[in-house]
């Protein structure tokens, strides 16, 4: 098939980094639907949500989380927009695509959304997870459904992934996967992980942004190696850990704070340094071409 034929559908969160993965996808192949994911606004005003917090100390890691993360995104906007911005201008959902706008990505407005378009592949990045009957279409798309998981399968699944093994001291861990899309969080046959380079200097934010951008680029390389037909495809080989609130996993915006005291104090510096050992027993998937 080529490449220009090719009918792709995006579901992903309304965000600068997947209005990026939507328009690349669009310039390289026929973009014909997106469906976004809206993620509910945290309810109430700034005193109402303050007065949630009856803990003093609780309150004070709300108070200093909102003073500190625009300063650490400041210090990563130069390389955001180096990475994701076009002429000086951030992206913009293209005009001339059809949009769905859903609460739900399994709701039966999107399902139905997918089935009149009748796309050739899905490629999916910040939603909720993926049921049935929204599952029920995999057969009657030719190339399947595939996601961007911003950790590194099998060894971080879930949410937040990269934030949480920071946290927990393994920059190893750090990378994304491009994966087919299975019943399970983040566990189908994969088809590349990579893992960014990181700087002793970078922050969390930095480092996001690296990984998303290292993320979408191999999203598209997938896509080709899948239309021509040299994809691997992967069963992962251990259950690795799984990041969720029932797991003892719960994000809080303080874990930002958290992590970037820690990359401050050294800890991709210390990793670079023994990178060898560290990176002993970590298996990368496919090829970046």
């Amino acid at each position: 098939m080529l490449k220009d034929n090719l009918r792709v559908l995006i579901m992903c969160c309304d965000g600068l980094y997947q209005r990026y993965l939507i328009n690349r996808v669009k310039k390289e192949f026929n973009l014909v639907g997106v469906i976004f994911h809206a993620t509910p606004n945290a309810k109430g005003n700034l005193f109402k949500r303050i007065a949630r917090y009856r803990n003093p100390i609780d309150l004070l890691t709300y108070l200093q989380a909102r003073i500190l993360i625009p300063y650490y995104e400041s210090l990563a906007l130069p390389l955001v927009k180096r990475l994701f911005f076009e002429n000086g201008c951030a992206p913009l959902p293209p005009n001339s695509v059809p949009i769905c706008h859903v609460g739900n990505v399994n709701a039966p407005e999107a399902v139905k959304f997918v089935h009149d378009l009748a796309p050739d592949i899905i490629c999916v990045n910040g939603t909720n997870l993926l049921r049935e009957p929204m599952l029920n279409l995999i057969p009657t798309i030719p190339f399947g459904i595939i996601n961007l998981h911003t950790g590194l399968s099998p060894y971080a699944r879930g949410g937040n992934c990269n934030l949480f093994v920071l946290l927990e001291g393994h920059p190893e861990l750090v990378g994304i996967t491009i994966h087919h899309i299975d019943k399970g969080i983040d566990s189908g046959d994969i088809i590349i992980t990579a893992r960014p380079e990181m700087e002793p200097t970078d922050n969390y934010e930095m480092i996001d942004a690296k990984t998303f951008r290292l993320g979408i680029d191999l999203m598209l390389v997938a896509i080709h190696q899948l239309i021509e037909g040299r994809a691997e495809r992967v069963k992962q080989w251990e259950e690795g850990r799984l990041f969720l609130r029932r797991t003892g996993y719960v994000y809080y915006p303080y874990l930002r704070v958290k992590v970037n005291l820690l990359l401050k104090k050294g800890l991709i510096r210390d990793y670079l340094k023994n990178r060898q050992i560290r990176d002993i027993g970590i298996q990368l998937v496919g090829k970046q071409v």
